[in-house]
């Protein structure tokens, strides 16, 4: 994955200014997609997941100054992953809201997008 990651950035740098500039616009629908998406998997599924990190003494070996190593206590933090319920009601609101909401994004984004294309033509060769 860590290898992936320059790649997907040197590809978001291709972009021209203008396919940049409609994926800004886009961005608040395409984050309303996703998040009645989670919403709907969320409530299918009947639980959420909760990510908490603790930090633990972990027995372990120090380097010392002069390169050597040496038996000592040291502090590791460890993501604890537990399921939580869900709040059915609040959920199911925030789909909605969203729901109602989205026509308004998906409008918003059609108007940034030909505003992107007016103000940024792009180049045909």
């Amino acid at each position: 994955m860590t290898r992936l990651i320059p790649i997907l950035l040197l590809l978001a740098a291709c972009a021209t200014p203008q396919e940049r500039c409609i994926n800004d616009a886009a961005a608040p629908y395409r984050a309303a997609l996703k998040e009645r998406a989670e919403i709907a998997t969320t409530l299918s599924r009947g639980f959420d997941w909760v990510t908490e990190y603790q930090t633990r003494r972990v027995f372990t070996r120090c380097k010392t100054h002069d390169g050597g190593w040496v038996p000592c206590w040291d502090r590791q933090t460890y993501p604890v992953t537990r399921r939580v319920p869900i709040d059915r009601t609040a959920l199911q609101t925030r789909d909605a809201q969203l729901a109602r909401d989205l026509p308004g994004f998906e409008r918003a984004a059609e108007r940034g997008a030909a505003a992107c294309i007016a103000a940024l033509p792009q180049d045909e060769t």
